[in-house]
């Protein structure tokens, strides 16, 4: 293992098994334009790096031809996190990713980064009683690229000192917009064509690491 002074993590889809249900909270939200469902489905399966309020605005205006207020937004939004709230706190975590949060701690710096609003991560975070592991937690309004790079420049990390472990071609993209190392985890997300090291969860990804580094396991 390189010597990483930190490890940045994604949220849904690397720590938890989350993806499905975000999928099904569009769903279920947009169920009243049975006709547009396959439209909706589609825009929000195929641009994961865009935020919820981004998605729910082109929806409305793109697809469904409605005007989108500040007034649509609040509520769409609170309907979203009522549904994916509990959801989330009960969901199983990937496979590994609480020994590799415990294991590692010892060792490197945890940041997350997420599309995600930051409230409502963060009170996620504390019912699933992980939040201590992370030195500071980037999301909505952060982009996951600028989160990066704040994380580096507030920290005086060099580029080569961290690496980010992300589920999506998004994640892939902003780490090397940012030119850190970059780590996958196979979630639902096809990687076809990346080039980049995938791994089918975080308890294989610590494996790789310590075998990096010169464990013997």
């Amino acid at each position: 293992m390189k010597n990483y002074q930190a490890i940045i993590l994604d949220f849904d889809g690397v720590i938890v098994e989350s993806v499905g249900i975000k999928d099904d909270a569009f769903r279920e939200l947009f169920k009243d334009f049975p006709h547009h469902l396959d439209s909706i489905m589609t825009y929000h399966l195929t641009n994961n790096a865009i935020i919820r309020y981004e998605k729910f605005k082109v929806i409305y205006e793109e697809i469904l031809g409605l005007p989108y207020t500040a007034e649509v937004s609040a509520r769409l939004g609170a309907q979203f996190s009522k549904m994916i709230f509990e959801k989330i706190v009960l969901c199983p975590f990937v496979k590994g990713a609480l020994e590799f949060l415990g294991e590692f701690e010892k060792q490197t710096l945890f940041y997350l980064v997420s599309i995600n609003p930051a409230q409502e991560l963060k009170s996620i975070l504390a019912a699933k009683k992980i939040d201590r592991f992370f030195c500071d937690v980037y999301a909505y309004p952060w982009g996951k690229a600028d989160a990066i790079r704040e994380i580096l420049q507030r920290n005086d990390f060099l580029e080569k000192d961290v690496v980010f472990i992300g589920d999506s071609p998004e994640d892939y993209q902003a780490a090397k917009m940012v030119g850190i190392d970059f780590i996958g985890r196979q979630s639902v997300r096809s990687w076809d064509g990346k080039g980049c090291l995938v791994f089918n969860d975080l308890q294989e990804i610590a494996n790789y690491l310590k075998i990096q580094n010169g464990a013997v396991l």
